[in-house]
């Protein structure tokens, strides 16, 4: 199939854009709350209900993060750090946790049970999710590393 030139002036190359970016954080976050209300409704023991929506979810999410990580891009606003590890797992753990317990009320258990539950479930992700984004984190320094050693030597070259 042959590709046709791009139409577009500048500016409508920036509109664009900025609309696919929204629509994408929109199918991101909207996937990720979608799975979340039928968890809570319908409970983890009929994934069958809602597995479409975080298989494709974690694939873009999992895109997402290595195009990142490949290009030497954190994020825009927040600076790559074990804080931020910590405080980013601590509401991951929460927002779990807070599922966890929900889905346990509505299931019928009680609420001593539903928090020792939700509990359980914020001590796991907030433990695993601190684990994998520190190995992350590593992984994006050398990453980073990488590409300044190489900007350097190609700079070198230019040199000479």
């Amino acid at each position: 199939m042959k590709k046709s030139k791009n139409g577009l002036d500048e500016m409508q190359e920036q509109k664009l854009l900025k609309i696919e970016h929204n629509g994408c954080w929109l199918a991101f976050w909207g996937l990720l709350l979608v799975t979340f209300v039928q968890i809570i409704f319908y409970g983890e023991e009929r994934a069958d209900l809602f597995l479409g929506e975080w298989i494709v979810f974690m694939c873009l999410a999992v895109y997402m993060g290595a195009a990142c990580i490949r290009n030497g891009i954190w994020d825009r606003k927040m600076k790559p750090s074990l804080k931020m590890n910590l405080c980013t797992s601590a509401v991951a753990g929460c927002l779990g946790g807070t599922i966890r317990f929900l889905a346990a009320c509505h299931r019928g258990d009680n609420v001593q049970r539903a928090l020792k539950i939700g509990g359980i479930v914020f001590g796991n992700i907030f433990v695993i999710c601190f684990l994998c984004m520190s190995l992350v984190l590593w992984i994006y320094w050398k990453r980073v590393e990488r590409l300044e050693t190489d900007e350097e030597e190609q700079t070198d070259m230019r040199e000479k």
